[in-house]
């Protein structure tokens, strides 16, 4: 830990910061000695280290820049930005079908799009479900919310 390891501030609020440490992924004995370290400073309350999602939740009193500044001094950890990084996993998400919509338009020439093919989808799972003889349940949601998407001006 001489230099500093390269840090991600992925979330901050008052008096409580994540950290994500990429290149120490898995590696719990340097995870389990940063906690150590950082919970023998002043000013920091409780330090939980996650090896596995190479994270590190530090609840701390004072500013936050302090406690960057004190990290990198320390040759602990040493963070680029204090704005978060990390895109949140709804905006991820909603990008990702975005580019799957698009993707599906411009292999159909604009003929499907991503609700359509969820119409489809739904009804030949209600198809499915009908032809085993399970009309009272399965059948009759996914038909459900077949109609609920036509019904939309998909």
């Amino acid at each position: 830990m001489a230099e500093g390891e390269p840090a991600r501030l992925v979330h901050r609020l008052p008096g409580r910061v994540r950290l994500k440490i990429d290149g120490k992924r898995g590696d719990r004995a340097w995870f389990d000695a940063l906690a150590l370290e950082l919970s023998l400073l002043e000013g920091i309350r409780s330090v939980d280290a996650n090896p596995l999602t190479a994270s590190l939740l530090i609840r701390h009193e004072g500013s936050l820049e302090r406690l960057l500044e004190e990290l990198a001094g320390r040759g602990l950890v040493r963070v680029a930005s204090p704005q978060p990084q990390e895109v949140p996993l709804a905006r991820r998400l909603a990008a990702r079908a975005a580019a799957v919509d698009a993707g599906l338009r411009r292999a159909t020439a604009g003929e499907l799009d991503l609700g359509g093919a969820a119409l489809l989808g739904l009804l030949l799972l209600a198809l499915v479900q009908a032809a085993r003889g399970q009309l009272a349940g399965p059948a009759v949601s996914l038909l459900w919310y077949a109609s609920s998407l036509a019904r939309s001006g998909r």
